[in-house]
């Protein structure tokens, strides 16, 4: 009997020319952010679960794909005979880049200038329900920047991530920013100091999604005008509500991207799930889609979780599989001289083989195939030419 074909529920794979368009994407970003200093690195898919749990990652915790322990310890951890032996799991597959990126920053913390701009594009894993647009498996593509405590910072990470947006054709977009320290004193002055603020945030963060009903509904155990005054005041905002800093790095923040010629406003609704955000927050809109585009925010003093000292961290991530969606593809493909030489023997292969390295030499960034000619050469030539290819050549006439 045949083995199932399909790859497992909830991820997919990615196929040309899909694959290829997903790489030049990437690789537009990453010249972006090459431009503004930001160093590439890599983590691993999986970490410790003690550091994925516990991360004030909001409800992305409860999506955490855990990994079984192996060999002799698996045995231990699962005997009816040592049931105190422990989880059977004890590593997860990152559920996002940023834990991850402040375990790398504490591990390699002498070995990294400061302030450090950091670029990331990779996998992340959530056992989310599979639906449609929505994967198990999908990529994130972040920059962050460690050690600079000032709305610099937030200026230049929402500056490169507009430039990143125009560079691979997206325009016309906004950005939205709030402050987590406004956000609290609103939580405090209507549900008051002791509030569980983390779980709150991850309530509001459902507004656009379920409705102010349905929030209130959720934000059971609080005063019920409590809970009104504190939604009436995110649909209005209040700058003087909250910290006098939290104010004036807002309205900084504000008039150097309007400097900058980038269009951005305050939004006092926008509270973003994660719980372990600590002061500005933002997200990238866009007219002619319903959902954000990308979105980020402050969250100092991560590193400390792991022994490093408290740094001040900010990072904004483009939501990769989104974009992909937006971009135009024609864009992508135009310019690029892609030929196919179709052979009818080997000998002949041979021949062009030696004949497309020196034309690959002479013509920098062209692509030259040397294939065997198929038997339904027609169905051949469809699908080289839905691959790019603006050439398809027979081996005799190519020299």
């Amino acid at each position: 009997m045949a083995q199932r074909a399909q790859p497992v529920r909830g991820m997919r794979d990615i196929v040309p020319p899909e694959a290829e368009l997903r790489r030049q994407v990437a690789n537009r970003i990453l010249d972006v952010y090459a431009g503004y200093g930001y160093e590439v690195i890599e983590t691993p898919a999986f970490e410790d679960l003690d550091v994925l749990m516990g991360s004030d990652g909001g409800d992305n915790e409860k999506l955490i794909f855990k990994v079984l322990k192996r060999g002799a310890r698996l045995e231990e951890a699962s005997t009816r005979e040592n049931p105190e032996a422990g989880e059977l799991a004890d590593a997860g597959l990152r559920f996002d880049l940023t834990v991850p990126l402040a375990r790398f920053v504490a591990n390699h913390l002498n070995d990294l200038p400061m302030p450090f701009k950091v670029a990331h594009i990779a996998p992340v894993w959530r056992a989310e329900r599979p639906q449609r647009g929505r994967f198990r498996e999908f990529t994130q593509c972040d920059i962050d920047i460690v050690g600079e405590p000032g709305t610099a910072a937030e200026v230049e990470l929402c500056s490169a991530t507009f430039d990143a947006l125009e560079n691979i054709g997206i325009r016309g977009c906004t950005i939205r920013l709030n402050d987590r320290r406004l956000l609290r004193a609103a939580v405090e002055a209507h549900l008051g100091p002791a509030a569980n603020a983390a779980a709150v945030y991850i309530t509001l963060d459902k507004l656009d999604k379920i409705g102010a009903d349905a929030v209130a509904a959720e934000l059971t155990g609080y005063d019920r005008a409590g809970v009104q005054a504190l939604l009436q005041w995110l649909e209005k905002g209040d700058l003087s509500l909250g910290p006098a800093d939290a104010a004036q790095d807002l309205e900084q923040t504000l008039g150097c991207l309007a400097r900058l010629g980038q269009s951005a406003r305050f939004d006092p609704t926008l509270v973003r799930g994660m719980g372990y955000y600590t002061g500005q927050i933002f997200e990238v809109s866009h007219p002619d889609v319903p959902y954000s585009l990308a979105g980020g925010g402050r969250y100092d003093g991560m590193t400390a979780r792991f022994g490093a000292p408290a740094l001040p961290m900010c990072g904004f991530s483009i939501g990769f599989e989104r974009v992909c969606e937006m971009v135009d593809r024609d864009a992508f493909s135009a310019g690029r001289h892609k030929v196919a030489v179709l052979c009818m023997g080997e000998e002949e292969m041979l021949r062009c083989l030696e004949l497309a390295r020196s034309r690959r030499d002479s013509e920098p960034g062209a692509v030259f195939n040397v294939l065997r000619r198929a038997r339904n050469v027609r169905k051949q030539r469809d699908d080289l030419q839905r691959l790019g290819y603006t050439e398809v050549l027979d081996g005799q006439e190519f020299g």
